[in-house]
């Protein structure tokens, strides 16, 4: 399982970077799909119950199952990547949000979830107010995405309970004035991609302990409006029906004898 969760971490922190205006997600696709490959794996999303790609790509008001196309980023574009892979018998899975060209220098919420600075203000001097605006309303919603997902790990361990997750999840979310998307949950993971626990990303009552060698995701879904969606008539794209902006974060996690531990971390 780590070294599952490893590679997934890997081919995502690659596809992010391949993530500039112009390039097209189908072309990012092609490229997981390939590192996938090379590294012995296989892309866990393609054929899964007739998932056409090897990457789910979900972007602006796309929550998540997203198809990869043909359509070109464009500057201030929100990009979740999910990247899932099989190797040696399991799967590890892992997903991140980034602004499609925002990088580098330093801005007032400070840098991404890869450690990467935000373009500063003096990017920004030239372009329209608009663009501005839909940028820091964009890593606001990205940086409260990210804050959920690492809250809600810090909240749990060996004797805790499953719904502290949703608890923690649904608090950030408030604070910010964001829905929490409810149809949509964490799972457990190992030989099978999708098992039990289901982790819910809001308040709820599921009691469940956890204990040492629990292995599942933690996959907070934040939008900007309510967290209503719809599915796409490709039977897989999932929106929001407001056409709210989405951003989403993944970790794979292993409960120890002493607290948690990320597997889908950088190496």
């Amino acid at each position: 399982m780590k070294h599952a969760a490893k590679l997934a971490r890997r081919v995502l922190d690659y596809a992010c970077t391949l993530t500039k205006p112009g390039v097209t997600t189908d072309e990012v696709d092609t490229a997981v799909h390939e590192a996938l490959i090379d590294a012995g794996a296989y892309p866990s999303p393609l054929n899964y119950v007739g998932f056409p790609k090897s990457l789910c790509s979900s972007i602006n008001e796309v929550i998540c199952h997203g198809i990869p196309d043909t359509r070109p980023l464009e500057f201030g574009d929100i990009v979740s990547f999910d990247v899932s892979c099989f190797v040696n018998g399991v799967h590890g899975d892992n997903c991140a949000t980034i602004i499609v060209g925002d990088e580098q220098e330093i801005d007032e919420i400070g840098t991404d979830w890869r450690g990467v600075p935000y373009l500063g203000s003096k990017f920004f001097d030239g372009r329209r107010p608009d663009d501005e605006t839909s940028i820091r309303s964009a890593r606001r919603l990205v940086h409260a995405a990210r804050e959920s997902l690492y809250t809600a790990i810090n909240k749990i361990g060996p004797g805790s309970c499953l719904t502290d997750i949703g608890a923690a999840v649904q608090d950030v979310a408030d604070s910010y004035g964001y829905s929490t998307v409810e149809k949509y949950r964490g799972h457990g993971i190992s030989s099978d991609f999708h098992r039990p626990p289901f982790v819910k990303h809001y308040r709820n009552d599921d009691k469940l302990e956890l204990v040492p060698g629990m292995i599942f995701t933690i996959e907070p879904m934040l939008v900007e409006g309510a967290g209503e969606c719809f599915e796409w008539s490709d039977q897989w794209t999932v929106a929001t029906t407001d056409g709210g902006m989405a951003a989403q974060f993944e970790h794979t996690v292993l409960i120890t004898e002493s607290g948690v531990e990320i597997l889908t971390v950088p190496e």
